[in-house]
């Protein structure tokens, strides 16, 4: 009976051994790699006038991992691109800024960052960079919202859109994401469009789409 139990007291220590060693390289695997990156707080659209500065800004959150940040224009990595990367010490969140100077129709587009460590890559959704004072119609070929002109008012909550010159727009909204209904219709030939939506300040939540006719 004492020589079964000092069996399986040698085996026991055996598999103790071997959890340990796989919890040592287990640990060495998360340190090396790490989780993939994360964009907490993506590029937004901007508008400026033709020769003004252009700023994009995109927040990344805690890397165990060295990053690698890289933006692009129209899905193609840019080159000799004005960029700042800012690490915020106690944090440890990266902030990433690209600037444009004197903006011309050659800048505008749709803008995104690529952030990537040893865990993988994530890239962000698009930006869009409307150059005022230069031909929109070739930088915008659907309807884009302009998130920094939009938000409450004293009227209701205001949209601000662009489109292109020859399509005409319908502005949607919904509760449920199940039933949508139709607020406006622009039919100008202006590329800006703005809307205030009057009834949104008797509800909670409401939520709103654009589409072209």
């Amino acid at each position: 009976m004492q020589l079964k139990l000092k069996v399986n007291s040698c085996w026991l220590q055996k598999a103790v051994i071997c959890l340990a060693f796989f919890g040592i390289l287990s640990a060495k695997d998360a340190c090396a790699y790490g989780l993939p990156p994360l964009i907490t707080v993506p590029p937004l659209g901007v508008t400026v006038q033709n020769g003004d500065t252009a700023t994009f800004t995109a927040t990344v959150g805690l890397s165990l991992t060295p990053l690698t940040i890289s933006w692009r224009l129209n899905g193609e990595d840019l080159t000799n691109a004005h960029v700042a990367n800012v690490t915020v010490p106690i944090l440890g969140t990266t902030i990433s800024t690209l600037t444009i100077t004197n903006a011309s129709s050659a800048n505008g587009g749709y803008y995104s960052v690529k952030v990537q460590n040893n865990g993988g890559s994530v890239t962000s959704g698009n930006a869009l960079l409307v150059v005022l004072g230069t031909p929109v119609s070739t930088v915008i070929s659907n309807v884009n919202l302009l998130p920094s002109q939009c938000g409450m008012i004293s009227g209701g909550f205001r949209l601000n859109l662009l489109k292109p010159a020859t399509s005409n727009c319908v502005i949607e909204a919904t509760t449920d994401f199940k039933n949508w209904s139709p607020l406006y219709t622009n039919t100008s030939g202006s590329t800006n469009i703005s809307y205030v939506d009057a009834a949104a300040t008797n509800l909670t939540l409401r939520y709103y789409r654009a589409r072209l006719q």
